[in-house]
């Protein structure tokens, strides 16, 4: 059955993408604002207020008895991908911010923001060698490039994982089989140890009555020897 938490964790994720993907539109096509970037604006503020519901009903339902079954590791690895998601949404809060161009760019660079969070370049803070030489049109270009590449190391973390899990399954369908094994063994080993106990009644029975047989044939014969020489004995007699 399909974990609803990771679907809904895939729909807040391309709601973040979806979000992003707008405003990096207005950015681009309308640098000095305007009515046309003031309706994308409202749009991206809507999808983030939609996302902060979805990050909030999925840190609650983590943390909830519903997901009980879960190992730490795995808790904590999706602990990892909210918080990176929550990271990014904030970082977008505050790229909606129009203000002065080195304002924006600051924030584009991850500079402190209003809220004081993380900027979209991993957190880091100030102009180096290479950001030195973008413009605010090239920023939002290397922050779509790093925000892609943090996604395909997540996809590939969660392909790990999963791999991972399809493992412990096999180990886990093996270890039944060979416990079912043990038990059909531990089921022959009675069977066959009653089958056993019986033979040995039956064979002491059988003792018992061949020592009762051969006393009688015993007798037997001590009679018939007692009767040919009380005839052998007669005979003579007759004849003296």
């Amino acid at each position: 059955m399909e974990d609803q938490w990771l679907a809904d964790y895939e729909a807040a994720k391309q709601t973040a993408a979806d979000t992003l993907q707008l405003i990096q539109e207005r950015n681009l096509k309308y640098p000095e604002g305007g009515p046309e970037a003031s309706r994308i604006t409202a749009t991206c503020r809507r999808k983030l207020g939609t996302l902060g519901g979805l990050l909030d009903g999925l840190r609650t339902s983590l943390e909830g008895p519903q997901l009980e079954g879960l190992t730490e590791a795995e808790r904590n690895r999706r602990r990892d991908l909210l918080s990176e998601l929550r990271s990014r949404r904030e970082s977008m809060l505050a790229g909606l911010r129009r203000e002065a161009p080195a304002a924006a760019r600051g924030v584009l660079l991850g500079g402190a923001t209003t809220g004081g969070s993380s900027g979209a370049l991993g957190g880091s803070r100030g102009e180096t060698d290479t950001t030195a030489e973008l413009g605010n049109r090239g920023l939002l270009m290397l922050q779509s490039q790093v925000m892609q590449q943090q996604d395909d190391a997540l996809e590939q973390l969660e392909r790990s994982v999963h791999s991972t899990k399809h493992i412990a399954l096999q180990i886990n369908e093996e270890a039944d089989l060979h416990n079912r094994l043990l038990d059909d063994l531990d089921e022959d080993v009675e069977g066959t140890s009653s089958r056993l106990a019986a033979a040995q009644r039956r064979l002491k029975l059988v003792m018992r009555r061949s020592s009762g047989c051969k006393a009688s044939l015993l007798l037997f014969l001590v009679a018939l020897v007692l009767v040919v020489v009380l005839v052998i004995g007669f005979k003579l007699a007759i004849h003296l």
